[in-house]
């Protein structure tokens, strides 16, 4: 106690440590890691064997339950057959496992590419390369090695009858250690030199294996960004350009300096720091759900009380049958399957219709608020609005074929009520709707519709879209300059002034555009003082503040409930059983309500009126982007791919860290727009501080993980602390902790590991990623850092992490030359040997068959989803979202792997089988994983593959300094050390190595992540084959033959609609006041594109995606074979995916150019401005309750989206569906 208060750090950290919790952790943790390996050590063939066939039980176990239920459960082992959009889907595998063995090893990895994208691609590849790796070591080195370090060795009992006692016998080498490096005798090390050329030879292989597969991964790599498909994206021409100064953070500063590359700039986009407007997003999704969540609980809760009133009537009067009770079910979830896939329904507040992109006129007249008529059971209905009128359709004939296909499966379709149904003999396809306008008459005019769209939009936004845009020059353009003289520096360097230049030199750069011109001379008149430099570049102090606004009000004052009369619900309910739910703490969101502290309100009503509050700020914030300041970072976007990747590796600026790092290949989904604002030494300091936090982690985790297995231990614990001696007072007491010792360990040991990669995932945010790339690559590097030092190093060097901070500070200062750190490893490595032998064939066993089985999946589908997932939107959301794969935490599993098999192909040869067949099981798991499971929404671009084969020398060298440890200690029968000079080779080898690793990235890093200018003539040759096949494809080419126009149903040129149509698309739009408000963008010429997005940013979010229509117009044929795309027969495709996603273009190559030019200018807008007013989804019901609360919520304000559109309640009350949400946009399926 003395010491904990008045002691050096150093006493105190050792009284602490001397505490007797804390010493059986210590000790707790040397027996569970360290000893893991010792007790491994020496064990005999048929102990291994009795381990090794539990685990095979357990993955024949999984693989057969696999293999019986992957042809039932479609949802569950092969939703990427059908639950994906088409680009992305794979055809079903055969139902017989050969067939399915067969397919797996077929598919090309082209198709993979396609399908999986490069990092899936380059993930199979790396088990592949491992095993290339290992299959010849396994040949050469285990026949040519077992027999040398067996025969005439120290031991010769593999099968040992009693392990430990043969373990204790001193010199003993005895069951699987016979066959590794430690049982030849010393009078035969002169067989090491065996080894020795074995090392050698496996070191020269796998360096050769590496430099091939790096110049694959570069070819591969240049072959997909080049790929036509791949350069129409976004991503492909757009730089993220970082640390940009003041006087250069203007749209035409940006684009006078970088225009210099070929072709120019196309677009650029000043980020602002929006993180306020984000707030409010965030915040109004969370009070969606609730909303939707309260919503749903109370009409839900008025049906089970209707049921239960109508339950007793029929009691009284009489008591119906078993037969009766199911049939009346029966109907009743008929009629609720019908009213879910009508597509009826209220709908209100709808402002931002999510529609389809490139329709033609008459779809988007329909995008306009659009009223049919429709009886729903039990109500007359006015339906209001159709947001997904085509889906509608196209789901109302889907499931007959759907039906037929999967009639054989047990899966639950979690609330998807399509399954089944024929089709509705009244309901219209969208080809008879078009035939029906025919013979009806037109439509209103599209000068009509267009005027009804336009009010809504902003000055600015209008003005991006008129014909008198002035035309800018291509090419380098410099400013102007008036007086010559500002190109020189003013004023009279002192002699004194040893930080100045001398005098006459040029004066700094000045950007071109008068804002450029406008920011030097306010930062000339307002000139800040040092102090205020300092204060406006500490965090939280030089923030530029928002100026408040003044908004209108949201939601009527007076109480809507009150005047519409009782509502429905009360027929059923008392006020009493209306959802509530506690305030925040002190208003304060990242707290909890709690009762009696919180005040307590109706969710409903609460939610209402912050819902319409925050659409209404929201919307109002985004027409104004303006009012926020600007972020030192811009996107600059290329017209040519090649310009992006010079820009990228040119030297930008002329002052160190200024415009810089500059990135490529960004998806608009995947920045992280927190840390656009960061400077280049926050991010530095960040770093710091996140290495150190990391290394702290990486050395003391062995301290929680003691905790864990010491927690098993409940006898010693009570021992050691005498205030735990109440759990053995009471027999039930002990029983019960003893059944809690047995499994909280476990628990919180998986804890523990699941912790990792979210702490190292927080850690790349704090420390300033931009972009998820880069968060995924900083979590590949740590992670792998700290599997290997946790799984491999403290395993294996046990003895050295002592039960002591005494001991451990004595074992770290013995560390004080090579030799001792050789003699640690040489000492150490090859005891853990066996343990390795078992950790990775039970891993391989167990990740393979899991991987396939996915219990994880299984249980949260049948248990867990139908406990926490009520609403509508719930359920859609758990059916159409697949399992991904975070790749940052994926790699560096098997890259660990890779280096303890490496580590040990000499060492102990055995470990070569147990290699190849780990990687083999994981390959082919993985490969059907990958191919019909899971799916990828986000790419690094293989960058993770050339890291992957960096972090794989790591095993390299760990073998040579082992090896090089093993020799040096090695004494022949005279005690002297025989093979020192093998030891200086192997020496040699591990330098010679590190250069090559050196030489081989400094050849090939420069194309690690940048294109070479060779590849662009070939690319552009490309784009221009793909642009003819497009135009063929969507009939625009004029070479086009009779038989292509027959086969497309291309429309008749010589019609009056066709004409008619032509006519209207090509010409001006004049509106009332006589401004041009929509013209044939497609017949603009180069000079007039649209620069500048940021003029319609308001308008963009609050369209949902209506936007392309309202400032493009689309070629009539491009238009005409989407139709025909979009009305393929639904009966004829095989599951739901094609009612969800069927004809939808989820592809940027699916659109005209025009179209893709309209979507790509508003690609990279801050998330915030593109964030649309979300949709309340309602369950639809007989007693119209849903009905009543749609219009009392829009009575109450109109700046709330309600709707029940595709929706009901099934006769257990469960809410089904049979539509994709009404503010589901397919914008947000393609990736830019």
């Amino acid at each position: 106690m003395e010491a904990l208060i008045g002691g050096t750090p150093k006493q105190v950290l050792r009284a602490v440590l001397s505490t007797p919790i804390t010493e059986s952790l210590h000790q707790r943790a040397d027996s569970d890691t360290g000893n893991a390996a010792k007790k491994e050590q020496g064990i005999g063939i048929v102990s291994f064997l009795t381990a090794f066939l539990v685990a095979v039980i357990i993955f024949a176990v999984q693989t057969l339950l696999f293999l019986l239920l992957r042809n039932k459960l479609a949802r569950i082992f092969k939703p990427k057959t059908y639950l994906v959009p088409d680009r992305e889907r794979t055809e079903s595998p055969p139902s017989s496992i050969f067939g399915l063995g067969r397919t797996l090893f077929k598919l090309s990895d082209r198709e993979v590419i396609q399908k999986c994208g490069l990092d899936a691609y380059f993930f199979l590849r790396y088990l592949k390369t491992l095993l290339v790796i290992f299959i010849p070591i396994c040949v050469v080195v285990m026949p040519t090695l077992i027999p040398l370090n067996y025969v005439d060795g120290k031991g010769k009992d593999i099968n040992i009858a009693s392990d430990d006692e043969a373990r204790n016998a001193t010199g003993s080498v005895v069951g699987l250690d016979t066959l590794s490096w430690g049982n030849v005798q010393s009078v035969n090390t002169d067989r090491y030199t065996a080894h020795l050329i074995l090392a050698i030879l496996v070191i020269v292989w796998v360096c050769a294996v590496f430099f091939f597969e790096l110049r694959v991964y570069i070819k591969v790599r240049q072959d997909y960004l080049t790929s036509a498909e791949h350069r129409l994206r976004a991503s492909a021409t757009t730089v993220l350009v970082s640390e940009i100064p003041g006087k250069w953070l203007s749209e035409e500063g940006l684009r006078g300096l970088f225009d210099v590359f070929p072709g120019g700039v196309r677009n650029v986009w000043l980020n602002r720091d929006l993180s306020l407007l984000l707030e409010k997003v965030n915040l109004r999704d969370k009070i969606h759900k609730k909303l939707e969540q309260a919503e749903t609980d109370l009409i839900k809760a008025a049906k089970k009380a209707q049921l239960k009133m109508k339950k007793a009537e029929d009691k009284k009067n009489k008591k119906l049958s078993k037969q009766e009770r199911a049939a009346l079910d029966a109907e009743q979830d008929a009629q609720a399957q019908e009213m879910a896939n009508s597509g009826q329904g209220l709908n209100a507040g709808d402002e931002n219709r999510a529609s389809r992109i490139g329709d033609d006129y008459s779809g988007l007249q329909e995008g306009i608020a659009q009223t049919e008529n429709g009886q729903a059971p039990g109500k007359g209905l006015k339906v209001i609005g159709d947001p997904l009128a085509k889906v509608g359709h196209g789901l109302r004939g889907a499931f007959n074929k759907t039906s037929k296909d999967l009639n054989d499966e047990l899966e639950t379709t979690h609330g998807f009520v399509g399954l089944g149904l024929s089709r509705d003999p009244t309901a219209k396809s969208r080809v008879e709707e078009l035939q029906n306008d025919r013979e009806n008459g037109p439509r209103p005019s599209v000068a009509e519709t267009l005027r009804t769209q336009t009010r809504t939009i902003t000055p600015d936004s209008s003005k991006a879209v008129q014909s008198n845009e002035p035309q800018r020059p291509v090419g380098n353009t410099v400013r102007k300059l008036s007086d010559f003289d500002e190109l020189y520096l003013k004023g009279e360097t002192k002699f004194w002034q040893f930080w100045k230049p001398p005098t006459g030199g040029y004066a700094s750069p000045v950007p071109q555009g008068q804002e450029a011109t406008d920011y030097m001379a306010s930062q000339e008149a307002n000139k800040k003082t040092p102090w205020e430099k300092f204060k406006s570049s500490l965090p939280f102090m030089g923030k530029e503040e928002v100026k408040p606004v003044e908004y209108e009000i949201a939601h009527n004052a007076e109480n809507i409930e009150s005047e519409g009369g009782q509502p429905l619900w009360a027929k059923y309910l008392k006020e009493k059983n209306r959802p509530t739910h506690c305030l925040p703490l002190f208003g304060v969101q990242a707290l909890p309500g709690l009762p009696l502290f919180s005040k307590k309100v109706d969710t409903i009503y609460w939610c209402r009126e912050e819902l319409a509050r925050l659409n209404l700020e929201i919307e109002e914030d985004q027409k104004y982007p303006e009012r926020y300041p600007l972020m030192s970072s811009a996107f600059i976007q290329f017209e040519h791919q090649v310009a992006a990747h010079m820009a990228c590796q040119s030297t930008m600026h002329h002052v160190p860290k200024h415009m810089a790092p500059r990135v490529v290949e960004i998806s608009p989904r995947d920045v992280v727009w927190d840390n656009m604002s960061l400077p280049w030494w926050q991010e530095w300091a960040r770093t710091g501080v996140v290495v150190i936090c990391i290394f702290a982690m990486v050395l003391l985790w062995a301290i929680p993980v003691a905790f864990t297995a010491s927690l098993s231990q409940l006898d010693e614990l009570i021992r050691q602390n005498e205030w735990l001696s109440f759990l053995k007072a009471n027999p039930t007491i002990t029983t019960v902790a003893t059944a809690v010792a047995g499994v909280l360990p476990a628990i919180l040991l998986s804890i523990l590991l699941i912790l990792v990669p979210i702490v190292l995932d927080f850690f790349a945010k704090f420390k300033g990623a931009k972009t998820g790339s880069q968060k995924t690559e900083f979590v590949q590097v740590f992670y792998f850092f700290f599997l290997f030092v946790q799984v491999f190093l403290i395993v294996s060097v046990a003895s050295f992490f002592a039960t002591s901070i005494d001991t451990l500070t004595a074992n770290i200062q013995a560390l004080q030359s090579v030799t001792a750190v050789l003699n640690l490893l040489a000492t150490n490595l090859p005891k853990a040997a066996n343990y390795f032998f078992s950790y990775m064939i039970l891993q391989a066993l167990s990740t393979s068959s899991g991987t396939l089985l996915q219990i994880g999946t299984l249980f949260v589908w049948f248990i867990l989803a139908r406990i926490v997932d009520s609403t509508a939107r719930n359920k859609w959301t758990r059916n159409t979202k697949l399992n991904s794969v975070n790749w940052g935490t994926f790699f560096p599993v098997y890259t660990n792997f890779a280096c303890i098999g490496i580590i040990y192909s000499v060492i102990a040869p055995l470990i070569s089988i147990f290699a190849i067949i780990t990687f083999s099981l994981l390959w082919v798991a993985h490969r059907y994983s990958m191919l019909y499971v899971t799916r990828f929404e986000k790419d690094t671009g293989g960058v993770l593959y050339p890291r992957a084969i960096n972090q794989t020398f790591t095993g390299v060298y760990f073998m040579e300094l082992c090896m090089a440890g093993l020799f040096f200690i090695v004494k022949d029968e005279n005690d002297r050390n025989s093979c020192t000079p093998h030891g200086v080779i192997m020496l040699v080898v591990l330098f010679l190595t590190i250069w090559y690793q050196l030489l081989l990235n400094r050849s090939f890093s420069p194309l690690f992540r940048y294109l070479p200018i060779t590849f662009e003539d070939e690319a552009v040759l490309r784009d221009e084959a793909f642009s003819r096949a497009q135009r063929r494809r969507f009939g625009l080419d004029s070479d086009s033959s009779a038989e292509d126009e027959e086969d497309e149903d291309a429309a008749d040129p010589k019609s009056p609609r066709s004409e008619k149509s032509s006519s209207r698309l090509r010409s001006p739009v004049i509106g009332s006041d006589g401004d041009i408000e929509m013209e044939d963008i497609g017949r603009k010429k180069q000079g007039s594109r649209l620069r500048n997005p940021m003029r319609q940013v308001g308008n963009w979010a609050k369209g949902g995606g209506n936007q392309i229509r309202k400032i493009t117009a689309t070629d009539r044929k491009a238009i005409e074979y989407r139709r025909k795309q979009r009305q393929k027969d639904l009966e004829a495709q095989r599951a739901i995916g094609d009612a969800l996603y069927g004809g939808m273009n989820d592809e940027i190559e699916d659109l005209t150019p025009d179209e893709r030019d309209s979507l790509i200018r508003h690609a990279f807008k801050h998330a915030a401005l593109r964030a649309r007013r979300p949709t309340v989804w309602l369950p639809r019901d007989d007693l119209g309750i849903s009905d009543d609360e749609i219009r009392r919520t829009q009575a109450f304000s109109s700046h709330i989206w309600i709707s029940n559109e595709g929706t009901a309640l099934d006769s257990k009350v469960r809410v089904v569906y049979g539509t994709n949400p009404p503010d589901f946009s397919e914008i947000d399926v393609i990736n830019l």
